[in-house]
Order: structure tokens, then sequence, then C-alpha cells
């Protein structure tokens, strides 16, 4: 059960960005378009969404989670959602507390609860098919991955979707779940707070060159380069660190000793916001697809984490303390027909088509970049970036953590197939070591219309009504982008000489406008 807080809002979308749109010669057109596949967190797209498009929105907690100073919270959660079949279009969540005095919902430091991730699915009986489906930190057990596995980015990086694509959902399913993984740094100095969230393994850690803690978890995940030319720590039970591993629930982050003692417990709470309407024939089912971890491969979907050793010379030579890590993966493979899948993807070409609507990358502290490309051609298909705060403190832009990483929306949507092969690369800053780092790829499609009306069901939903909305883009808002898109005519004209087009699309890196 959730705590009792939910607010719901309504807003009544009046469809305005057609008539305005149609004022602007088409070289304005064609740049508002190709700035709309680098979209802006926070900042809202145009669409063709419906005159009658009811919005609304919901902002719930989960159960409390009771912490002391240096304690792991890894734990699932219940999250109650309004009855379906609803369209979910954005999805973001952060980290909060209640006063006790005021009752007031206070959203709280990243420096104070590390929010390492949370990944949200289904277990409705309708998904069961897909519980052996891949899709990057997807839990055993779930059986469909509706969120994305975002962590301290979260609060900056909400998931929302452009009419008609939607994570939808089935007419009795009116809960999802949710992993929810925090630490309690709070007290800490800045020192101890870097060193804990990275989750190093501790004294009261069991490794025994076998299993960490006795968990038989595979040490099959890393790829070739990984595990056999960079020898990564992170791959070995015997040499393993830090990471996932040695972050369990009921764990602490530091040595007891180096923790105060009978520090004050903190009661945190993941509170989460959905916006949605309800279910329409003409809505797009979105998916996850199986990419990508850049410590993966053809065969491989990846170990989730990795080690980033410190560099021979950080003093005298920073500039070259890069820590380069890069793959080849398939957009989605083979054994998932649950996921993408009534005809997954062959390493030996074919595939099935689907429309990629929306990616994100996913980073750790020290995170430079991450891009995936096509392997064929070497056309950049997404770059995402992290933006680290600067602010000691302030809710949002604490100093030194990622608060944000730049998404890719494509619309029109990037046609590719799910045996495409795609480069994934990832930079990390090496000045500094670091232990149970991720470098993934978040990449959400949809069946291509043509699939659909032939009743395909590519992406593996149960067989019932697919819909899926989006907006929530008010009409000033809409005239804000508007200008914005004018005034940026030139990058993207040049955007497009720079890097060429293929199918309609031009190389263009995520970037965060604000209005």
């Amino acid at each position: 059960m959730l705590t009792a807080v939910d607010t719901t809002t309504t807003t009544q979308h009046k469809n305005m960005n057609q008539t305005r749109m149609s004022r602007l010669s088409y070289k304005f057109a064609l740049a508002a378009t190709l700035l709309s596949q680098s979209t802006a967190t926070g900042n809202s797209m145009f669409s063709t969404a419906p005159d009658d498009l009811e919005m609304k929105s919901t902002t719930r907690l989960t159960k409390p989670l009771p912490l002391a100073v240096g304690e792991v919270s890894n734990t699932f959660h219940t999250l109650d959602i309004p009855p379906g079949p609803i369209a979910v279009y954005e999805f973001k969540a952060d980290i909060v507390e209640i006063d006790p005095d005021t009752n007031e919902i206070i959203p709280v430091p990243l420096n104070e609860a590390y929010l390492h991730h949370h990944v949200v699915g289904s277990n409705h009986k309708s998904y069961e098919h897909m519980k052996d489906s891949h899709s990057p930190m997807k839990p055993e057990g779930m059986f469909k991955g509706v969120g994305f596995g975002a962590g301290t980015e979260s609060r900056g990086t909400p998931q929302k979707f452009y009419y008609p694509f939607a994570f939808t959902t089935e007419p009795d399913e009116d809960t999802w779940i949710a992993n929810v993984h925090v630490i309690n740094t709070r007290e800490m100095t800045t020192s101890q707070a870097g060193h804990c969230l990275e989750c190093p393994c501790t004294s009261e850690d069991v490794l025994d060159g076998l299993t960490v803690n006795y968990t038989p978890r595979g040490w099959t995940g890393c790829n070739d380069f990984v595990l056999q030319v960079l020898n990564n720590d992170a791959c070995h039970a015997e040499t393993y660190k830090g990471g996932l591993r040695c972050c369990e629930h009921g764990e602490y982050c530091l040595e007891r000793s180096a923790l105060p003692e009978n520090g004050p417990i903190s009661t945190f709470y993941l509170r989460y916001t959905i916006t949605y309407s309800e279910l329409r024939p003409e809505n797009r089912a979105l998916r996850l697809a199986a990419c990508c971890d850049a410590t993966g491969d053809l065969d491989r979907h990846g170990n989730i984490e990795y080690d980033v050793p410190q560099c021979d010379d950080p003093v005298n030579n920073p500039e070259e303390c890069i820590y380069e890590l890069t793959t080849v993966q398939m957009l989605h493979s083979v054994g998932n027909n649950g996921a993408f899948g009534v005809l997954p993807g062959d390493k030996e070409g074919g595939g099935t088509s689907v429309d990629v609507v929306y990616t994100v990358g996913h980073m750790h502290r020290g995170g430079i970049e991450i891009e995936i490309a096509d392997e064929e051609t070497g056309e950049v298909i997404c770059l995402s970036k992290p933006t680290y705060g600067k602010d000691q403190d302030v809710v949002g832009k604490e100093k030194d953590y990622i608060v944000s990483m730049s998404t890719c929306t494509f619309n029109p949507p990037r046609k590719m197939r799910t045996s495409d092969l795609v480069r994934v690369t990832a930079r990390y800053d090496s000045t500094k070591p670091h232990t149970g780092v991720m470098s993934l790829f978040y990449i959400a499609a949809a069946d291509p219309v043509d699939d659909m009306a032939v009743g395909l069901n590519v992406l593996g939903a149960a067989l019932t009504t697919e819909a899926g909305v989006i907006e929530e883009t008010s009409t000033s808002e809409s005239l804000k982008i508007a200008f914005v898109s004018i005034g940026l005519i030139a990058i993207c004209v040049l955007a497009v000489k720079k890097f060429g087009r293929k199918d309609g699309y031009s190389r263009i890196e995520a970037v965060n406008v604000t209005v």
C-alpha cells in the first residue's frame, strides 16, 4: 500500500500548434522538426494531439524508506496507478521526506539521499509471457519494463513521449512495481559521501572468490574486451571491489566504524508523478529494447556495471584520463520473444521493423558521455551527456552530482530493425578511480503502423487494444518553443550540412534547451 498522498490534476489540451506552425515558412518548419529530435528536459514539444485530449496528472509516494546513516535500501514497491486502460506519456520521480510538524513534502538533496536507481515495470498477468525478456536493469521476476533505470538524473530528466506514443496499461491493470535503490548519505563529509555512493565492499561483505555475500550471481556478462583485454575487476568474483553486489538491502556503504554512532534515522520516499489520459485506438504502445549495455556484445546482454581504474598520470596529464568502453549489440537481441518479439532479431539479418521514438543514456558520477551509432554507416543515432550540478545543497543542482541526462526524441520516429547492429561507446573521467559504474542506453520503440494494422503485434503486448497519448504542452509553451526553433534555424541547418542525411535523419547531439 502507498502512503496516502495523491495529488491529481486535469488539463484540457487545445491544439493550436498546427495553426501556429502553418504561419512558419517551410524552412522554419524543417528547423523545428530537426530541433525536436533533440528534446529538452522539462520542455514540451510540438504534437498533433487531438483537441479533446484530456490530460491528467497524479503524484503519489511509495511506502516509507527508514534508513540510518550509510544504510542501503534496495527493495520492491507497489506503485498505485489510475485504473487501466490508460496511456502514460510522462513519468518523473525523486526522493523526498515529510516534515513531521507541517506534513509538507520536501525534496531531499542528492548528497543526503543518493538515488542509485529506480526501475519501473509491471507484473500484470497479460505480460507473463515477457518475464524472460531482457531490457537494461530489468530485475529478475519483473514481467514487463515500463520505466527506465534512472538514478540521480531522475529529478532533472523526466521520461516523456509525444502523441500518439505512450506506455499503455490493460483494462484491469492498476498497479506497477518499482525496484528502488537509495543510500542515506546524510551527515557524511563530502569525501565519505563520494566514496559511499560507489558502493565499496566492506569487511561485512563475504567475498569467497566465487560469490559475493553467498549470492551465486553470474560472472559471464562481460564481453571479451572488458573481460580479457581490460581485465576489469568487476567481471571477476575474486577481484570484485564494489558495486551492486556489495550494496544490497540492509547493508552499509562504509565501514560502521567510519559512521556516526547512534546516528538519526531518516525516512525517505520515492515520489512519482505520471501524466496520462484514457486509452485511444489511434495511440501506439511503447516497449523497451534489449539494447544497450556497454559491457555486453552480440551474445551477452552485459554485466550492468564495471570499474574505471585511475589513469597513469592524473596530475600532469588529466586531459588523457578518459576511460573508453565500446561494443556492438543488436537493437533487440535473439531470445527476447516477449519484448519486441513474435519475430525477434536475427544475427544473419532480417529482424523486425520498429519505430524508435526515444533514447536516453544512464551513467554514474565521472561519466562524460555515452553514444549509440549505426555500426554499418557510423552515423551517430544519439549522444547523451550528463549535466553536473554546481551548487552545494541546492536541490536539483547538487555540486558534482549528475542532475540530468540529455535525451533524444525522434519525431518522426526513426525506422530501424530489431536486427540492426549499433555501436555503444561510453567515456568516463579516470582522474579518479570508480567502482560499479554503469553505461546503459534505454530505447523506447513501437510497432510500425503497417504491422499494427495487420495485427503482427511485434512488441509482444497482449492481444488487446493498444494505445498511447502525449501532450502536456500549453499554448504559451508551444509558442515559446516555436520562437526558440526559429532562433536556432542556423544551428539546425549547419547540423544538416555538417553531418549529412540518411533516410531523413541528421546526426544531431542531444541538447538541453531552456525556454
